[in-house]
């Protein structure tokens, strides 16, 4: 099997936790509540990474360091909003489905500031996606 997928499957499967995970809390806990623990086990998961893969932080450029920061902070953001949607109450897999479609948004920046193409079959696929947050959504 090559490096990216596997890879790319212990990502899915992570993920697939991580968009299961909140429901089970927020049973317990309010979303304020298990965002502290989820950021408590997110920088845990930090330290032992740092441990592991002996990051060299000599060198790293503020061009770099920004926009990793702000991975950081959009991502406990959408966290916050996603734990909020399943505190509503809706199905969850309704939720982590729509949420799932967060590349759209990658796509049209990427589109947008980084000037990347797509080829029709890739446009398809975004229409599809679109119509699929309709379809998703419907009650």
């Amino acid at each position: 099997m090559q490096g990216w997928l596997l890879y790319s499957i212990l990502a899915l499967l992570a993920w697939g936790l991580w968009g299961f995970l909140p429901k089970v809390a927020l049973g317990f806990l309010d979303p304020g509540t298990a965002l502290v623990f989820e950021a408590l086990g997110g920088v845990s998961a930090a330290l032992l990474i740092t441990l592991i893969l002996r990051p060299r932080f000599a060198g790293a450029q503020l061009t770099g360091i920004i926009p990793a920061f702000f991975t950081g902070v959009a991502g406990y953001l959408g966290l916050i909003f996603f734990m909020y949607a399943v505190r509503q109450g809706q199905k969850i897999s309704v939720i982590a489905t729509l949420t799932a479609l967060y590349p759209l948004v990658t796509i049209a920046l990427a589109l947008t500031f980084l000037k990347e193409k797509i080829n029709m079959m890739q446009f398809a696929g975004v229409i599809l996606a679109l119509i699929s947050i309709f379809l998703i959504s419907h009650q």
